[in-house]
């Protein structure tokens, strides 16, 4: 982008925008790496919009109503108090704004939709467009203060633009929806094996780097075959479903849950002891045995739930000639899903802690 160095009219528009985390929390939940393609396309309309009406300031807000509207680009006089704001400073203009179809032109409004109170910068006229995907808002592009006066011809133009900016959205939106697909178990809603290799990875080198402990632990649907025979596999679905709620809710704030797949979850604990993990494997178990029974939809009645938990921590990994072993994830999960058999043939509803004997080498 170029810079201006004088006024605004000699045509040069310097776009300022949301970084980091706040910017991917407004793109509608957008990852990072999806995040900045569309801040580029944001940043090419808001110019292109500026310099096709002349105008001196402006501002893109994202969000599908008013009070969910947060300025993500701006540029012109105070364009960065814009951002900070974050909403539109006139909310009343932004209502009317998003009930419409074609832009809308305004003269002097108040509050000032562009420019905070007490600046001493006023708008003369503003065009504010709307951003929608049929009858769903998606958020407002915002110009004020041209060289003249908007024009008919002006108003068209940034209709136009307003759907290009739109389209660019609607491909954001619809890339986290499939990121989503991707990374979540569509029957619990859990996150799936292949985001827990991830996090794995991730809470593996932190606890290395920080030289602190973690645990992994394998949690399995007991006699859930019983269930499928008995009252069909929709109440076996049931149960999962039912089971992997109630694990999220157990480690809400201490651990992440994964369906790894069957009857099968993981637990991670990125910050544990052998005490702490143990803690949280009980709570998890007789918070699933409370909470999973109950009558089904349309019809029947799901008998309680219960599963058993093997858990293996980083410290209690074997140490080959005093240096720590090979493929830490791979052993964690395999330490864990030998304490995990070892609860299963002990009776289950039980918890284990593994062994330096489940990590066999």
């Amino acid at each position: 982008m170029a810079c201006s160095t004088g006024t605004f009219y000699d045509w040069r528009v310097r776009i300022q925008t949301l970084r980091g985390a706040k910017l991917e929390e407004s793109l509608l939940g957008a990852s990072s790496s999806r995040a900045r393609p569309v801040v580029r396309v944001l940043e090419e309309g808001l110019e292109a919009a500026a310099l096709g009406v002349r105008a001196s300031a402006g501002a893109i807000f994202v969000g599908g109503s008013r009070d969910a509207l947060c300025c993500v680009a701006a540029f012109g006089p105070e364009a960065k108090h814009v951002l900070e704001h974050g909403q539109p400073f006139n909310r009343a203009l932004a209502t009317r704004a998003l009930a419409r179809r074609t832009p809308l032109v305004i003269s002097e409004s108040d509050p000032d939709p562009q420019f905070r109170s007490g600046s001493s910068r006023r708008t003369k006229q503003a065009i504010i467009g709307r951003l929608h995907d049929g009858d769903q808002n998606l958020g407002l592009l915002q110009l004020v203060n041209p060289k003249e006066r908007f024009t008919e011809h002006e108003a068209q133009l940034i209709a136009g633009l307003s759907r290009y900016v739109t389209t660019s959205l609607i491909q954001t939106t619809s890339l986290r929806k499939q990121e989503l697909l991707a990374a979540h178990d569509p029957l619990t809603g859990l996150r799936n094996i292949r985001e827990l290799g991830s996090e794995l990875r991730r809470a593996v080198s932190s606890a290395r780097r920080a030289e602190r402990d973690m645990a992994l632990m394998f949690v399995d649907v007991d006699h859930l075959k019983k269930v499928n025979s008995k009252l069909g596999h929709a109440a076996g679905s049931e149960a999962l479903k039912r089971t992997g709620k109630a694990l999220d809710e157990a480690a809400a704030g201490i651990g992440s849950v994964f369906r790894f797949g069957g009857d099968e979850f993981v637990v991670v604990q990125r910050h544990a002891s052998k005490e702490s993990a143990r803690a949280l494997a009980d709570h998890l178990r007789s918070h699933v045995a409370a909470s999973t029974a109950g009558p089904m939809r349309p019809a029947g009645v799901l008998p309680k739930i219960t599963v058993s938990v093997g858990v293996a921590t980083l410290s209690g990994l074997r140490r080959c000639n005093g240096r720590p072993p090979s493929n830490l994830r791979a052993r964690l999960m395999t330490t864990a899903d030998r304490a995990l058999f070892r609860a299963k043939a002990g009776g289950r509803n039980r918890v284990v802690l593994a062994t330096g004997r489940d990590d066999t080498l």
